[in-house]
């Protein structure tokens, strides 16, 4: 049974901001199972922007989830990127969030680079999901 694997989710296209929480992904691999749902952009300390989102673990390892996003200006150009990483414990949730801190004490979801503030994103794409147990 592999112990690793990477999602690409170019088929799925942009998940924009106002899809948000209408889109989810779903992997598995044996026995653990991720899915990431309700995927939103939140406003942060310094006006600037992060992801926060929803994730369950309906597999019975307890995971490492890394997603990483691009932001993306009103022309489709890629204006930021950010990272979540968190554990989720098997058949548990986790909302992540910045001001939720992931099991190593930083927040479960970064601010896009740049000092982008929510309203200079027109869309955001989920770019890669990876999963470790």
């Amino acid at each position: 049974m592999p112990t690793r694997w990477t999602i690409r989710l170019a088929g799925l296209g942009l998940l924009g901001a106002g899809l948000a929480g209408c889109a989810g992904t779903s992997s598995s691999s044996g026995a653990s199972e991720v899915v990431i749902t309700d995927e939103d952009l939140q406003t942060v300390a310094g006006n600037l922007c992060a992801v926060k989102g929803h994730a369950t673990n309906v597999g019975n390892l307890t995971i490492d989830v890394t997603i990483d996003y691009e932001a993306r200006n009103a022309t489709g150009a890629v204006i930021g990127t950010s990272r979540a990483a968190f554990r989720v414990a098997p058949f548990s949730n986790f909302d992540f969030a910045f001001g939720k801190l992931n099991n190593v004490g930083q927040p479960s979801s970064g601010p896009f680079s740049n000092n982008l503030a929510c309203a200079g994103i027109s869309d955001f794409k989920r770019t890669n999901v990876d999963v470790t147990h």
